[in-house]
């Protein structure tokens, strides 16, 4: 899967990720990087591991591609 074309259109944007071995959750993206993305909130969030977090009172969790089995982010409205 290749997640570099995605990036940009999909921050600030509530997404829909499916994990290995978890049903779809959702939460929004706040950041892109090389191996992963910064999410914050929705029901995945809570899923994460808190070690993968910029503070441990904090909703932002990282979430690594190898991860995703796929993802979806709802079309905009026009």
């Amino acid at each position: 899967m290749k997640h570099s074309t995605n990036g940009d259109r999909l921050l600030n944007r509530r997404v829909i990720f499916k994990l290995h071995g978890m049903n779809p959750l959702d939460a929004t993206v706040l950041k892109q990087d090389e191996t992963g993305y910064w999410i914050r909130g929705g029901t995945l969030a809570d899923q994460l591991d808190e070690s993968n977090c910029s503070l441990p009172e904090s909703d932002v969790r990282y979430l690594e591609f190898s991860r995703i089995e796929w993802l979806r982010a709802p079309r905009q409205r026009s």
